[in-house]
């Protein structure tokens, strides 16, 4: 029973499956990162530093969320990220179906990326738990297998698609952020 109505409250779901999407753009960089920075920017023995460098985006948004969450509001800050973050993978998109994304925009954009991801995801789970509190134990546990499995199915395409440019992973990120926009 618990299950039935986890599935089928709409504010559960629905950001269930936007967080699941927008994670897939999470993903998808993480499976196609070491190629990125390996084959396209020559990184060399320097991708963990670029790795990390642009990973300072989520803890970033992490503690700037917790200091702005009770003055906007979960909807507000997360909504308004999501529109930020497909922005961001539109320029991010046109810049690699044009053959100019240099290594600086990359990171810059890509740290935008996952600094809206931080906005996004935790504030899309507490939007999906909110009608869930007298079963929030299982659809917590849903909600994580639905968005994590979402995650990692829209990651994988992605990084299957890989080319040895940056289009499979602006196009992925594009469609995600415009999927999630779609749900939410």
């Amino acid at each position: 029973g618990n299950f039935r109505q986890t599935m089928t409250n709409r504010q559960t779901i629905g950001y269930a499956l936007a967080a699941g999407s927008v994670q897939g753009v999470l993903f998808g960089y993480v499976f196609c990162s070491q190629q990125i920075f390996t084959e396209i920017y020559r990184l060399g023995h320097y991708f963990p530093l670029a790795f990390a460098v642009i990973a300072i985006g989520i803890a970033v948004a992490g503690f700037l969320n917790s200091r702005i969450v009770g003055r906007f509001g979960m909807r507000v800050i997360s909504h308004a990220a999501l529109i930020a973050q497909l922005i961001v993978s539109v320029i991010m998109l046109a810049t690699a179906l044009a053959g100019w994304l240099p290594l600086a925009l990359f990171m810059l954009l890509a740290a935008a990326s996952l600094f809206m991801f931080g906005l996004i995801f935790s504030n899309f789970s507490a939007l999906a738990m909110e009608p869930q509190g007298h079963i929030a134990g299982t659809a917590s546990s849903l909600f994580g297998s639905v968005t994590t499995l979402l995650g990692i199915l829209i990651g994988t395409i992605i990084g299957q698609h890989f080319n040895g440019t940056l289009v499979p992973l602006a196009t992925g990120a594009f469609l995600s952020s415009l999927l999630a926009l779609l749900v939410v």
